[in-house]
This record gives structure tokens, sequence and C-alpha cells, in this order.
């Protein structure tokens, strides 16, 4: 049935002057003749002396005289047993004082984490040795070396070299990847602060690189769900509703409610509503308050108790047996660098009374019936895009998967993203996940990458003051459709215009 089919009968019942409650609707559209049922409503009500103020499905039963089970709603997910694993949540494990010794030991963590994915992951990488046992070889042989390291800084030189200072836990040493070599893009797309793996020689103190490696992640095979009688189930991503907002597209997201409650859409497009089982939000539920330079002009609600209010009577019209899980962006209540605890109760009490929310913290591993997503709000990739040659605002997805590449959710320290220097780096992709969730540049994209499904989810904002000035057009009302079963993109619904569907 589509939206034009449903605003029509709606509209012919209420110039009857009655009002129709959302199960009436249901009822009617599961019908199997939608309009031979509203004709029969609208001359049953013609004949009362006194109409009902609001029909519901009961009175819509009285009045036909029919069994109200006998058009039953066909929500295939409301009968399956939710099965949710949280693998690791950040506010379960932060507790930095941000001294010194947290900042020293969180990059230990970072440089042997990494060290021992390159170590486990990578054939080439055996027969890696320490910079300082490097140093004691040359003297000794000139022989090629493998090296895990850290870049502490990056420079390019005026004839075009790329030159690196590099360290290990045992010392450090100046890299050189000469302009002429076949590893010079290689060389451009490397930050500061990543951890990768190098081969080269050491030739008068300077370690000359002639192969460079980041971590990677491993390909992996998504197999379908094991059971034959585990249904087609889905989990919808989206995120940045940025609610409070002038900009935040009401209309838009009131369609995304009505799809998920079954209330729109044709067959096709109802089916899919029938089988979401869960719903993940990565970040910005609200629009917040002194984000940016002169944001208050932007703001409808200017209270971010108040924004949060808002936020949960929209989240409270989604159905309760679909289980929402909720991590925060730099626009929500929460501490600013990363990992980020979940939004903080004080400010989002009425999300936290929801009975179907789950809140997590940023990053956030979760397993849906055996799928592992990783959930970042995705604040790191503005440094990948000023940082990282080739990437690009428009395509998101792609700007995710040097963070992929490189195992980590925010390589760059001292950028635009704040971290917090816990004594772990709980940034470190140690767990390849099948999809991989992030919203945060407000485009919408997604790739396959070695297997996993890498989805940035766009937003529901139009295009503010502030983004013009940037140059920054949204790409907005987007849901991804996982499907748990099949472990695919099972479709994506753009809610901007009458709720078209692509699928993929």
């Amino acid at each position: 049935m589509t939206t034009n089919e449903i605003r029509k009968f709606i509209a012919r019942i209420l110039c009857e002057g009655v009002q129709l409650s959302p199960d009436a609707i249901e009822f009617i559209v599961q019908s199997n003749n939608i309009d031979q049922i509203t004709n029969q409503i609208i001359g049953k009500l013609r004949k009362l002396t006194r109409k009902p103020l609001i029909l519901t499905s009961e009175t819509i039963a009285e009045l036909l005289h029919i069994k109200r089970e006998t058009v039953k709603l066909r929500i295939d997910a409301k009968e399956v047993k939710e099965d949710i694993e949280i693998v690791f949540n950040a506010s379960d494990v932060i507790n930095s004082e941000g001294n010194i010794d947290d900042f020293i030991s969180h990059f230990i963590s970072r440089f042997k984490k990494i060290r021992r994915i390159i170590l486990r992951e990578r054939f080439d990488a055996r027969g890696t040795i320490t910079i300082r046992e490097a140093k004691r070889i040359i003297k000794k042989y000139n022989d090629k070396v493998k090296l895990i390291c850290i870049i502490s800084s990056k420079k390019k030189a005026d004839n075009g070299n790329i030159i690196f200072e590099i360290e290990d836990l045992t010392d450090s040493i100046r890299a050189i990847v000469p302009f002429k070599s076949n590893i010079i893009d290689k060389a451009e797309k490397i930050v500061k602060d990543e951890v990768v793996f190098l081969e080269g020689r050491i030739i008068n103190d300077t370690f000359l690189v002639n192969e460079i490696s980041q971590p990677e992640v491993p390909r992996i095979n998504r197999h379908s769900y094991e059971s034959e009688n585990f249904p087609d189930i889905y989990a919808v991503l989206i995120s940045d509703l940025h609610v409070g907002s002038k900009y935040f597209m009401r209309s838009t997201f009131n369609r995304f409610l009505l799809w998920i409650n079954g209330k729109i859409g044709d067959e096709k497009i109802r089916k899919i509503a029938r089988r979401v089982k869960y719903l993940i939000i990565a970040g910005d539920l609200i629009d917040g308050i002194g984000i940016y330079p002169n944001q208050e002009k932007e703001l409808l609600v200017k209270n971010i108790k108040k924004q949060y209010e808002i936020v949960a009577r929209y989240l409270s019209q989604i159905p309760k047996h679909i289980k929402i899980i909720v991590i925060p962006g730099n626009h929500d209540a929460t501490r600013r660098a990363l990992p980020s605890p979940a939004i903080f109760k004080e400010y989002a009490e009425p999300l936290y009374k929801l009975p179907n929310i789950i809140m997590l913290g940023d990053p956030a591993y979760i397993r849906l019936h055996g799928m592992l997503f990783l959930i970042t709000h995705g604040r790191s990739l503005d440094d990948i895009l000023a940082t990282v040659p080739g990437t690009h605002y428009d395509r998101p997805a792609e700007a995710m998967i040097e963070l992929l590449r490189r195992r980590h959710l925010a390589p760059i320290y001292g950028a635009r993203t704040p971290i917090a220097p816990e004594r772990e780096d709980m940034l470190v992709i140690d767990k390849v996940p099948d999809v991989f969730h992030a919203g945060h540049l407000h485009t919408f994209g997604y790739l396959i990458y070695r297997g996993i499904i890498v989805v940035n989810s766009g937003t529901w904002q139009g295009q503010t003051d502030y983004m013009r000035a940037m140059g920054m057009k949204p790409n907005p009302g987007k849901a991804t459709i996982i499907n748990l079963k099949s472990r695919r993109v099972e479709a994506v619904l753009d809610f901007t215009i009458e709720s078209h569907i692509k699928f993929v």
C-alpha cells in the first residue's frame, strides 16, 4: 500500500467527524481490501446517532461484526527472542586521571596491542626486531631489517622525501622514504601516531624504508545464520538526529517512525518493517548547546534536557519489541574526549526510562544473533579527511576504511579529536567486526571492505548555516537495513521523498 492510499482512506474517515487511533489505522491497512473496509466503516458510521470520537480497532470490529484477530498485524520480529551480547562498552572501563603516567601507559598500550595484531595476522611480519637491535646489527651486517614502530612525527622535505621519526619501546630513529620510491604514495597516507610495519636498511643512522604495511583487517567470510528456522530479521542503522536544531527534519523522521510501525510503504517496505528487531543509533541524538560558533541562532530548543525529552518522545514511538541501542556523539551530553561514556543520565533521564533502550558508550561492540557490530560516532573522521590524501567528505565509508586499515578509531593524537589518556588504549580495533557503523559526517555511504560491512548512516538534519559556510552538504534521511540471517545489507531506505526504497 502506498502512502497516498493510506492518506486517502484516513481523509475519508476524518470527513465523517471521527478520529483514527494508530491501532485502527494498523487494523485497516492489514485488511485484504482497504477500499471495501473503508466503505463499510463509513456506511456504519452514518447510521449511528452518536458517533464515537475516536475509532479504535475494537470499535471497528464491533461496527463490522468481525473478530479483531481475523486481521492480524504480521510482525515477524516480535516472535523472535532477542539475542544481544554487549561485548565491549566504553562506559564500563573509563577511569583516567589524566596524569603523565596515564599518557605514557596509553601509548605503550596502543603500541603493544597493535604490535600483537601485526605479529598475529601478518605472515610477513615474522622476524621483526626492535630498533635497538637493528642499530646493533647494522654495525656488523648490512642486512634488511623489519621493524614494528609508532610514527612520532612526519614531514615532507623540499626534495619530496618523506621523513618520519619512528620509535618503539627500546629506541627511536629517523626513517626516510625517497620521493622516487615506489611506496611514496603509501608513505603519503601514513599519519602521525599510527603503528606500522616497516622493512628497510639502516644507513648512516637513518632507516631507509623500502616497504610500509599497515596492520589492516583480515578478509572475513560472512556465513548465513546456521539455523534454517531462524527468520530474516533486521537491524536498522541510523545516526545524527540533531533534535533541537531548527534544521532537524521532523517530517522526514516522522515518516521513518510511521514506516517502522508498519504504517506506510508498499508491501515490500512494510514487510521489512515487520522484521526489524534492533535499531542502532550512532550518536548525536540532540544538537546540544555551544558546540560550534553561533549555534544558538540555529536552535529551536535551547535547553539540553528539553532536547532529550523530545528525543524520548520520538523514540517512545518505536515498537517495544524493537531494542534501541544508543551511543553518544560529540553533540550529546557526555565527555568530549574518546572513549566516551554513555549519555549522562542527569540530562537524558527520559531516555533511560524507555523500556526497550540500551545506552552504551563510544566505542561499543555488540553481538546480535552472532553478528559483531563495532559502533562509534566517527568524530576522528574529521582528522582522517584532513590528513589522508584521497579521502573525501562525500565518500564517508572510504574514510572509515582508513580507520580499519590502521586498526584504530582515532589514530592521530592532538588533532581535532580529543583523546583521553586512559591507561589502556580502548580505541584499538582489536576485534574484527562484521559491521562497522559510524555517523558524524552527515553524508551517507556504505561499502564492503574485506568482508566487513562499513556504513556511515548520514543524518536527519538539513544543511545549517554553519555547514554551508564550511562547504558541507548533508545527505539526510537514510536508514540502512542489515539482515541478521544472511549477514548482508538488505536495503537502504530513503525517507526524504515519500519513503522511497532502494534495494542493494
